[in-house]
């Protein structure tokens, strides 16, 4: 099992998110219910408009012409559609229902969504981060998963760990070896990053990045990059005109958070002055990137010191960072609402793998203490309430004061088996970092270096 994509390790790393992250039954909220309804609405009835849903909805919703649509953008919700008939089948009640605690039918989503597209993120984390430093080991690239705010987006049904996973792929295909890539790898990028907008409009920031490195690496390619991503932006394209009348019109325009709107409102509507606030909370907040996901600055930095050397992976990189960077500096609050932290910035995290690998290996010291810190904070915010409200500058603090407490968010196990399921719970994560500590790392000579990488 050491072969191609897969390795033995990034095996049980897989199982290990799932255990960890994908038997978590996090309550029905309003970004869930948008989402959730969506794909319910094109099961049971057919339809993209979300009127038979309106009692189970929140705030989060799009209201055009006396009919509610789902405010988001729709790869997430569509590519749950098998997955909630699959349910249906086996006895997931109708969406209309709202059951805000223990709402299985909404873990089933969920765990196909988030935590397995989680799993398989990871998978292609330590692919990336073996191909470029065979030495690597896999602790650096689990700081980079469990130490981020991947993590606990993993357990929730928002679109960002899918549109991470998609870019992500986009660039494992761009960058895999032979060098450069051919046009059915480009093809397949294209794709993949065309998934991601697909998932998450701001992830469009990301493919800028990545076809600025097709143009520099891969430049014979780049129409059968654009070719790619033509599938995809054609599904969104429909999608726009069935549910607000032009191809070109996003949900975001209808969004009816502040009150129902007769036009749409203007395409940077959104988003706000930039706030010199904002920049300073995000760093320095209770939920900032150096309080709370310290691995975040430690890769940047990691990944600037390789600058000079044109490195592919320390350029995408700080390029991904400064990009997305733009959005918690543009929003009205850096952290896109209530939430664990900037999460906007979620799709550029797992590019963030190899600059940490080689962080990890100049300043040792320094990055275990940083995965320390961020482990530790993002475990706590998973297993008990991530969504902290946006004005609120507790972090750490109240994550552990939650658990102390107990108040922990129930689980598959405790649903069936009351307190005693967290011991069940541990054991199997438990279980699954052993074997993943045991597990033979990958060779040298399955995958090798890439040319061009030091």
């Amino acid at each position: 099992m050491n072969s191609g994509i897969f390795s033995t390790k990034a095996f049980w790393a897989a199982v290990l998110v799932l255990l960890v992250a994908g038997t978590l039954v996090h309550p029905y909220m309003a970004q869930q219910a948008s989402r959730y309804a969506l794909t319910a609405a094109v099961v049971e009835r057919g339809t993209v408009q979300l009127d038979a849903y309106e009692r189970v909805l929140g705030i989060d919703k799009a209201a055009k012409d006396g009919h509610l649509y789902s405010d988001k953008a729709p790869g997430q919700p569509l590519l749950a559609v098998p997955f909630f008939a699959v349910g249906k089948l086996f006895g997931v009640e109708d969406a209309t229902i709202l059951r805000i605690d223990g709402n299985l039918g909404l873990w089933w989503v969920t765990f196909w969504c988030s935590s397995f597209a989680g799993a398989l993120l990871v998978v292609l984390m330590i692919r990336r981060a073996t191909v470029v430093e065979p030495e690597a080991g896999v602790a650096p690239v689990l700081a980079v998963f469990f130490g981020t705010m991947l993590l606990p987006f993993s357990a929730l049904l928002f679109g960002h760990v899918t549109a991470a996973a998609f870019l992500f792929a986009s660039y494992v295909c761009l960058e895999a070896r032979p060098h450069p890539a051919g046009w059915r790898r480009a093809t397949l990028a294209g794709l993949f990053a065309g998934l991601a907008v697909l998932t998450e409009y701001t992830a469009a920031l990301g493919v800028i990045v990545l076809f600025g490195v097709v143009l520099w690496r891969h430049r014979r390619s780049w129409w059968q990059f654009v070719a790619g991503g033509v599938p995809p932006a054609l599904v969104l394209g429909v999608y726009n005109h069935f549910a607000f009348g032009a191809w070109y019109r996003l949900s975001y325009q209808y969004t009816a958070f502040s009150g129902v709107r007769s036009e749409a409102r203007g395409f940077f509507e959104s988003f706000s002055s930039p706030a010199a606030e904002n920049l300073l909370a995000l760093f320095l907040h209770g939920r900032g990137l150096l309080v709370a996901t310290p691995v975040v600055l430690i890769a940047v930095a990691g990944a600037a010191t390789h600058l000079r050397k044109r490195d592919v992976d320390s350029v995408v990189a700080v390029a991904m960072f400064a990009a997305f960077l733009l959005l918690p500096f543009f929003w009205e609050n850096p952290w896109g609402g209530d939430s664990p932290g900037p999460r906007y910035m979620t799709p550029l995290l797992p590019f963030l793998t190899v600059p940490f690998v080689r962080a990890w290996r100049r300043w040792r010291l320094l990055a275990i203490a940083s995965m320390a810190v961020s482990v530790v904070t993002m475990l706590a915010a998973t297993l008990t309430n991530p969504f902290v409200h946006r004005d609120d500058p507790a972090g750490l603090g109240l994550w552990l004061t939650e658990m102390l407490e107990g108040r922990f968010v129930p689980t598959l196990f405790t649903m069936a088996a009351g307190p005693a399921g967290w011991l069940l719970h541990l054991a199997l994560a438990a279980g699954a970092l052993v074997m993943l500590g045991r597990a033979p790392a990958p060779g040298r000579g399955v995958v090798g270096a890439v040319p061009g990488h030091k």
